[in-house]
């Protein structure tokens, strides 16, 4: 690369972040030895420190998150790392053959299957596979701590130029769901959304997080049968449900018999169940999240969280202020967009109705300028610890209505008012 200005870099994500060659490649650029061109970082998610998201370096390395948390959130929001808007499944659409992000350098963690020999992306495909096939130098950390997963994660071992193998630092562990610890609302939002919404042999999409593990526990002492899971991330709560039968995929129409997933994250239980398991299928996010994969597995049911929404349905999960930054767009937008017509299933966005700060999640007017996960000819169903509204189909009215209903007890009148009253 002596001979080039600037070079992209694509780097794997979420627990399989490869830590030890980002701090190597940081400590590189921060010591200007050896001489490397200016490097752009692409990547989604990233577990652990980011060093080179230090303010200073920007002259020499910038980054440009898809999705962020921890370090790179707080570069974003004082202005040294780019965000850079795109759902899950179009990440092809940036680093392919011939466009803006096309990555000259790939780097990410594989494991090693001890019978084969084979290589394996483990916790992480996402676009992983588009990046390798297009990148001209491809450097993968081998990490024992990391599972062997099945299915599209798989790596032919002659794409790999550089394997690492000495000073590789393990996989991100988060802690498992504690259902004992959930709050009556978010009790109430898993609730709702179970009893009302899922059924014997729908198939699954359900993220991390306090009220998706609601609905997890709820889903588990209801006792439905022959659930699916077609999903972008798989974490401990979908384990739980495979693990006591009530997931077994044998209605699904795409990937029968299989969890499919581009992502696995979360206990070291969970990454000891998915090692080497046929039945936790990994793909690239472009199938998982597209519409054609969502629609054939209908009834289909996605639940997914937000910062908040409009009474016209806006919804919007990226920002929290123009000016306040705080993820990515993820793959909301795709499952919603997927189940636009009911007969496909139903996009739920679930949230409790006020921040832990006592301000209502269901505004007036969504903040100008920011990203929507969903607008208003979105058809979405918003669930509260208050009710659940669901909005396809409605009018302009009758979603301000429904949403004003469900609000928190010390907004909702005034919502209502602002409804009916103001011109």
């Amino acid at each position: 690369f002596q001979h080039k200005r600037e070079i992209t870099c694509y780097i794997g994500s979420n627990a399989a972040t490869p830590t030890s060659s980002i701090e190597a490649l940081t400590a590189a650029v921060k010591a200007r030895a050896p001489r490397l061109p200016f490097i752009k970082m692409v990547h989604t998610l990233l577990q652990g420190p980011v060093p080179y998201v230090d303010k200073g370096l920007q002259d020499r390395i910038m980054t440009f998150s898809i999705f962020s948390g921890g370090d790179v959130r707080k570069a974003a929001n004082e202005g040294h790392a780019y965000y850079l808007p795109c759902t899950l499944a179009n990440i092809d659409s940036l680093i392919g053959k011939g466009r803006r992000f096309e990555p000259d350098v790939a780097i990410f963690k594989v494991s090693q299957n001890p019978f084969t020999g084979e290589f394996s992306l483990g916790l992480s495909v996402e676009a992983l596979h588009t990046a390798i096939d297009h990148a001209r130098v491809v450097i993968a950390e081998l990490d024992s701590s990391m599972p062997f997963t099945e299915g599209q994660s798989v790596v032919d071992a002659r794409s790999i130029d550089y394997l690492i193998r000495d000073g590789v630092k393990p996989v991100y562990e988060l802690p498992a769901p504690d259902f004992e610890s959930l709050s009556a609302a978010e009790r109430r939002i898993g609730e709702l959304i179970a009893t009302a919404f899922i059924h014997d042999g729908d198939t699954l999409q359900v993220g991390i997080g306090k009220i998706p593990d609601a609905v997890i526990g709820t889903v588990r002492g209801v006792g439905y049968r022959d659930l699916g899971v077609q999903t972008e991330l798989y974490g401990d709560g979908l384990m739980i449900l495979e693990k006591a039968g009530i997931v077994t995929n044998r209605r699904k129409k795409a990937n029968l018999g299989y969890s499919t997933t581009s992502l696995v994250m979360g206990s070291r239980e969970l990454y000891d169940f998915v090692h080497m398991r046929t039945g936790v299928q990994m793909r690239p996010s472009a199938y998982t999240n597209s519409a054609e994969t969502v629609r054939k597995n209908s009834p289909f049911i996605s639940v997914n969280t937000a910062v908040g929404v409009d009474l016209f349905g806006h919804v919007w999960a990226d920002f929290i202020q123009l000016r306040r930054y705080y993820s990515g767009v993820g793959g909301q937008p795709d499952f919603i967009r997927a189940l636009n017509d009911r007969i496909y299933g139903t996009p739920i966005i679930a949230m409790k109705s006020a921040t832990d700060k006592g301000q209502s999640k269901i505004v007036k007017h969504h903040p100008p300028g920011i990203n929507l996960t969903a607008s208003s000819y979105d058809g979405v169903v918003i669930v509260t610890e208050w009710g659940a509204a669901d909005l396809r189909e409605l009018t302009v009215g009758e979603k301000a209505l429904a949403l004003a209903n469900i609000s928190h007890p010390s907004f909702r009148d005034e919502r209502m008012r602002y409804v009916i009253d103001d011109p």
